[in-house]
């Protein structure tokens, strides 16, 4: 009996400390999470740096602590200004330092061109060999705006716009940055005052309810053009409340943004 109370001592003893050093490694990862979180936040751009004539609600929220969708604005030549929407194949660390590699290399792009073919072209280039080595990809929406037109490349990315209630959607390429070569197409749309842009990312439309219904990119479309009247900050409740109430739970990050050409 006293070898069994030993023993049964030395096990209990022995767990423990495995369930202290265990609990040790989760603080450890959790901080720095944390961090990382934080860093990615402070990455994200401020809306103040836009034009004054266009207004932009947005909603950004990753699946995890830190995640792969990502957004940004940059100042053009000629007081052009861009909005840019990314979502980078996986989730978590990985996903979040490749976010920040390509925010690099398109801050490069823009000093170099204005073209959005010519500056997503450059940034798959600089781009490619790293992320075929890591065996991920990222989507694209550049959107360039000039006073009465937007010109754009849609590399896997959805974009809306809403003119006197009419829908538009973008024109997607087949092509993602990091899965090939081949130079990236660019459109053109016009965008006058009063009209409505949306840009966003898969993790919203591709969610499913508790039956396993899909969301739709017609759906999240149908609202936005609906409510397009609306001030911006609106229409995006209106979307992601429709969103929360229908899907089960979120399976992926989510950027959405809404913009509206405003009188200069």
């Amino acid at each position: 009996m006293d070898e069994m109370s030993v023993v049964h001592e030395l096990t209990l003893e022995h767990a423990t400390r495995i369930e202290n050093e265990l609990e040790l490694q989760n603080r450890i990862v959790s901080e720095d999470l944390e961090v990382a979180r934080g860093i990615q936040q402070a990455l994200l751009p401020d809306s103040s740096t836009l034009s004054a004539d266009l207004e932009i609600a947005i909603y950004h929220k990753q699946l995890a602590e830190v995640g792969g969708d990502y957004y940004d604005f940059s100042q053009l030549p000629g007081e052009r200004f861009a909005v840019s929407v990314f979502d980078i194949s996986g989730h978590g660390v990985s996903a979040a330092l490749i976010m920040a590699f390509l925010k690099s290399q398109i801050e490069n792009a823009t000093r170099r061109s204005d073209s959005p073919s010519a500056i997503v072209d450059w940034v798959n280039r600089a781009s490619y060999a790293f992320l075929r080595g890591v065996r991920r990809y990222a989507t694209v929406n550049f959107v360039v705006f000039s006073d009465r037109f937007i010109r754009y490349v849609s590399g896997g990315g959805y974009g809306l716009l809403v003119r006197h209630g009419m829908q538009r959607t973008f024109n997607r390429v087949g092509n993602y940055i990091g899965l090939r070569t081949k130079p990236f197409r660019e459109f053109e749309l016009p965008f006058e005052q009063g009209d409505v842009l949306a840009l966003y990312t898969d993790g919203m439309v591709e969610a499913l309810d508790a039956e396993g219904k899909g969301y739709t990119v017609q759906r999240l479309n149908d609202i936005i053009a609906r409510h397009s009247e609306e001030p911006v900050q609106d229409i995006l409740k209106r979307c992601v409340d429709d969103y929360t109430a229908f899907r089960a739970e979120d399976i992926d990050d989510i950027t959405l943004l809404i913009m509206r050409r405003c009188a200069k």
